[in-house]
């Protein structure tokens, strides 16, 4: 079982940092960090486990496709462990040092890295901030890296599946997703065998709508700070 971070409570009964994000991480930070998104309703449109093994569909295609598009995103992007399943994606992402370049990417790099680096050092420890200053780190981090990379990932994906069922516009993800950054290397083994061995377990799985206890077990992804895609 993967464990994430736990809640945290409101500010002033209005903005919160939300409950799996680290207060005022820098999300273009070097390091690995693992990512959930769902598709919107749970629908399983990405295709079905069968035997144990994901089969995937049409969209699953598309999804699979531009996954493996991802390192052009960015220089810094290194692209590790990753499963499309039925209604949810799992990546691993790394961003390497700042200046780090994969050699594949179309991005030049410029991400203002920089200035959202200084805020999150200057406000990373245990310090109590203002309304102002929540919505400030909120608009820095819609240009983070992580944010940008998954908001490409279902924006580019979602317009695709969307001509083919002549839906524009449509909402085919969920506008949140998951994400756990990783500490060290038993936390890293952990969570890719997770992902790598997804399929098998899908029967247990709390995405799965079959699943008795699913219930028991919701997946309630928090707001990313971007659009809905």
């Amino acid at each position: 079982m993967i464990t994430h971070h736990k809640k945290m409570t409101k500010y002033k009964n209005k903005y919160r940092i939300e409950p799996n994000r680290w207060q005022f991480w820098d999300y273009s930070a070097p390091g690995r960090y693992f990512l959930t998104v769902c598709i919107q309703d749970m629908e399983c449109i990405l295709g079905n486990v069968m035997n144990k093994k994901m089969v995937l569909s049409e969209f699953g295609n598309i999804v699979e496709t531009e996954i493996n598009e991802i390192p052009t995103y960015h220089p810094r992007i290194i692209l590790d462990e990753w499963k499309v399943m039925p209604n949810h994606i799992h990546l691993i992402i790394e961003l390497g040092e700042y200046n780090y370049n994969n050699g594949i990417a179309d991005d030049n790099g410029n991400d203002n890295v920089d200035k959202i680096h200084e805020f999150y050092l200057r406000y990373r420890d245990c310090y109590q901030p203002t309304i102002d200053e929540i919505k400030q780190y909120r608009k820095l981090r819609r240009r983070m890296l992580i944010p940008k990379i998954l908001g490409k990932l279902q924006m580019k994906t979602s317009k695709e599946i969307n001509q083919i069922q002549k839906t524009p516009g449509h909402k085919n993800w969920q506008s949140d997703y998951h994400d756990h950054i990783i500490r060290d290397d038993a936390s890293y083994h952990r969570i890719k065998n997770y992902i790598i061995n997804n399929p098998k377990k899908w029967e247990e799985e709390k995405f799965n709508a079959d699943n008795p206890v699913k219930k028991n077990h919701e997946f309630t992804p928090k707001n990313n700070g971007g659009a809905a895609l």
